[in-house]
């Protein structure tokens, strides 16, 4: 699972629904090994609370596609939890070990690899490190978890645990979050708290490497910046060959001395200070993209008032266009919690607080622990912690671990005292095996259907139709609740010309997704060019509706009313065209009235209501009418 685990890292770290659905079978084959165990009542109370939640959820789900992963996806979360509880009965330092060298591995990696080939990953728009997750804070996250996974080989004296601590450093700090940089303070108090003989073990190699990756990270951070490769490859390869020749040869006064002038002379001539202190010295949630977390969070947390079931797996993405209190696009709400409030309802939310709960208070208990659980379950805590203001949770690479966790860290064996036995409630083997085979059928189904339609995404983006509409017939016939791939299959049927077949698919769509302003968007495409326009405008408003503060939505929308407007003109069908200024005057209303809601204080740029395509359209409008 680990390896496995450590491969989706590279691969979007598991984000996507179907790349979930790899997490779960992992986690399913590592639990089918679990023998029985017991869970504390609590813990008991929270899976109940998050079963029931998730089924709830699928009463009402925004985007049946996406909700239909939720069960499967739960399913995977609590056989996480099962494993980590079989492994922690039985061997915790031997997996938590395991798990701490995961994260320093697969942090060191994700940090070369993505300076390495950072010419080959896409750019973030604020210029910090992404590498292969595509988001900064996670690359800054899995770093802080990898930095701490190496500590006790440090600690060792294992040479290559420096490589290992100085990767993981680099990622931490070329991620520029402030969020991840607090929360490494919290870590590294927590453990000068529960193992401060690991600490002084640990010290002199910890701060070779972290002075080596700061050093580098300084020389670095205007390449990233700038996705320069080749300035960053000499640079990251300096200090690493530096830092290995100096742990290989710590002994000697001479080299250590030298490693200490080299990296202070790099320290005071770097030229990428401004960057760093620039981030440091902005206090969080002050500047426009934390100021933007805040109206996620408050109208994240207005929308899951009015959803105590919750509206299935992804929710905020396909309720946020409609829910946004200004313009904005946002497909994470930016906190764990919230996420599974709007997902699987209060149940679930309070469900997930319960765990969250019982894993920090047990925390409590780690002085008495061996270093690698120390460090393995410590930086859990601090991943947990931030959590709740981000949403690396959103990556199966950090939620099954974290599950996982919440497994190892305790239970009825780890409380003391007769009573804690009397407390404690058994799960068989048998349900065990029997919730992995469900979740292993249903990550195998909606895995395939989901790979089938990714295929009939890039058929359709390769302009082979064709071939699209073989995969999403494919993937139609596994998975018929899906909404996406409903909604690929009329878009190949629309480029055959097969147009009527195509609006069913697409009606099926917009059936099964209701809240996505794309699906009408098609079908409004579509009906205009069979020239049915006033079935079109009809969907064009649906479009809109879907989509309130894009200005785009409505400029399209405006200019397809001209152009049937035209064409019923043109074939002198005067009711037809009193019928489109009517709807293209609403859709103008509609624009000002939106315009009027924008706050005054929002961090973007404000809706453009004064395009030539709207003055043009009031002017054909109240011509059209005015006849």
């Amino acid at each position: 699972m680990i390896i496995g685990t450590g491969i989706g890292a590279f691969w979007d770290g598991f984000y996507a629904p179907g790349q979930q659905m790899v997490a779960v079978a992992l986690s399913a084959l590592l639990s089918l090994a679990a023998p029985s165990i017991q869970l504390g009542r609590a813990e008991g109370a929270a899976l109940l609370l998050m079963v029931s939640g998730t089924a709830a959820s699928l009463a009402r789900p925004a985007a049946a596609g996406a909700a239909a992963h939720g069960p499967v996806l739960v399913a995977g979360w609590i056989l996480a939890l099962i494993a980590g509880r079989a492994w922690g009965a039985h061997r915790p330092e031997q997996a938590a070990g395991a798990l701490a060298r995961f994260w320093a591995v697969t942090g060191a990696l994700m940090a070369f690899g993505g300076l390495l080939f950072i010419s080959f990953t896409p750019p973030h728009h604020s210029g910090r490190l992404a590498s292969f997750l595509g988001y900064p804070i996670a690359v800054g996250m899995i770093g802080l978890l990898g930095l701490a996974g190496s500590l006790p080989d440090l600690a060792a004296g294992r040479i290559w645990a420096a490589p290992l601590a100085m990767g993981g450093a680099l990622g931490f700090l070329l991620s520029g979050s402030r969020g991840v940089w607090l929360v490494g303070l919290l870590l590294a108090g927590f453990l000068c708290w529960a193992a401060p003989a690991l600490v002084r073990a640990c010290l002199p190699r910890t701060g070779r490497a972290l002075a080596a990756a700061l050093a580098a990270a300084v020389w670095a951070a205007p390449a990233v910046q700038q996705h320069d490769a080749p300035r960053l490859w000499p640079i990251v390869a300096l200090a690493l060959l530096t830092l290995v020749f100096t742990e290989q040869f710590q002994h000697v006064r001479a080299v250590r001395a030298a490693f200490a002038a080299a990296t202070g002379l790099a320290l005071l001539t770097a030229p990428g200070w401004g960057w760093f202190l620039g981030r440091a010295a902005t206090l969080p949630l002050t500047d426009t993209s934390s100021a933007e977390r805040l109206a996620f969070l408050r109208d994240g947390l207005a929308l899951a008032a009015d959803l105590p079931l919750g509206a299935g797996y992804r929710a905020w993405t396909a309720l946020h266009l409609q829910a946004a209190s200004y313009g904005y696009y946002s497909a994470e709400v930016h906190s764990a919690p919230l996420d599974i409030a709007l997902a699987f309802g209060w149940a679930g939310a309070a469900g997930f607080a319960l765990l969250a709960a019982g894993f920090l208070l047990r925390l409590r208990r780690a002085r008495g622990w061996g270093w690698s659980r120390t460090v393995a379950l410590g930086g859990l805590g601090a991943l947990l912690l931030h959590a709740l203001v981000d949403w690396e949770l959103s990556y199966a690479l950090f939620a099954f671990p974290l599950w996982f966790g919440f497994g190892l860290v305790g239970g009825p064996a780890a409380e003391a005292g007769p009573r804690s036995a009397g407390r404690a409630l058994p799960w068989p083997r048998a349900l065990t095996a029997l919730l992995a085979g469900v979740a292993l059928a249903g990550a195998v189904l909606l895995g395939a259907g989901d790979g089938l339609t990714e295929l009939a995404a890039r058929s359709l983006g390769r302009g082979a139709p064709e071939a699209a509409l073989r995969h999403a017939g494919a993937a139609a016939a596994l998975t018929p609740w899906n909404d996406l791939t409903q909604a690929y299959r009329g878009a190949a049927l629309a480029q055959l010309g097969r147009g009527e077949e195509a609006l069913a698919a697409l009606a099926r769509a917009r059936q099964l997704g209701p809240y996505e302003p794309w699906y009408a968007q098609m079908a409004a495409t579509e009906l205009g060019r069979q020239g049915r326009w006033l079935e079109a405008a009809a969907a064009w408003t649906d479009y809109v509706r879907l989509w309130p503060w894009e200005t785009e939505a409505y400029a399209e929308a405006v200019a397809a009313h001209l152009r049937y407007l035209d064409r019923a003109q043109a074939s002198g069908d005067r009711g037809a065209a009193a019928l489109l200024a009517e709807s293209g005057q609403r859709l103008l209303a509609a624009l000002a009235e939106q315009k009027a809601r924008e706050p005054a204080d929002a961090p973007r740029r404000g809706m453009d209501v004064e395009r030539p395509v709207f003055a043009e359209a009031r002017e054909r409008f109240a011509a059209v009418l005015t006849r």
